[in-house]
């Protein structure tokens, strides 16, 4: 059993979030670790936390939470999982805030030992969607940042916080088949929102061959997910 996952990187107010829009949010349920409105119209009439008496989730009512907790975001996977079967989307929106603020948590913290939690916590993350089931697609939200080699190279790749641990020992983008990185170009004197398909040698944006004809597509996850459905033959 194993979901299917899609990365996508960028900086902050780049279009991945808005890419959301699309959704349907019947059949969608987000995790927001950044504790911020989403960024479009009427969302809130669209994603609602609903607790219980008790104060508890009402999961089956609810189709968006917010918290930046590893083992709450991952009990709350496997919950989506085994729990709502008529959801068929789970976003994590991000998993930098995650590990910003789990590493800001303990930044007075003495030793190496926050930077094995963050790490092995970061892990846990990327591989939840491994162990949940089939029809559902997990969409992993994540910034970027530029790193340059000896030879003066410079490449983006996914932004690790707190450390080097997480970039030398865990390479994250290798675990996605799908990792979509956002461009925004101004066209018109206006900014128009991209998703990149593949490399061009600067990045680790790739999808699956022949997934889509072109470079460059719109910032749409639903489009995404239609185009992957369309090319798994579903």
């Amino acid at each position: 059993m194993s979901a299917n996952k899609i990365l996508v990187l960028g900086d902050p107010g780049t279009g991945k979030s808005t890419a959301i829009e699309s959704l349907d949010p019947k059949s969608t349920f987000i995790i927001c670790s950044d504790r911020k409105p989403l960024p479009f119209k009427d969302w809130r009439t669209k994603y609602k936390t609903i607790l219980k008496e008790n104060g508890k989730l009402d999961l089956t009512a609810s189709n968006y939470y917010s918290t930046d907790s590893p083992s709450i975001i991952l009990n709350l996977m496997k919950a989506v999982s085994e729990n709502k079967p008529e959801t068929k989307v789970l976003i994590l929106d991000t998993l930098t805030a995650v590990m910003e603020n789990e590493y800001m948590s303990r930044i007075k913290e003495k030793g190496y030992g926050k930077f094995e939690d963050t790490a092995l916590d970061t892990f846990n993350l990327l591989i939840a969607p491994d162990n949940l089931r089939d029809d559902l697609t997990v969409i992993i939200l994540a910034h970027t940042e530029d790193n340059t080699d000896l030879d003066g190279f410079r490449k983006t790749s996914f932004k690790v916080v707190g450390g080097k641990l997480i970039g030398q020992n865990i390479k994250p983008e290798a675990r996605f088949t799908n990792v979509l990185y956002t461009e925004v170009i101004m066209e018109d004197e206006k900014p128009c929102y991209y998703f990149l398909t593949q490399c061009d040698g600067s990045n680790t944006c790739r999808t699956q061959k022949e997934l889509f004809e072109d470079l460059r597509i719109p910032n749409d996850y639903q489009y995404v997910l239609d185009k992957i459905k369309e090319y798994e033959g579903d």
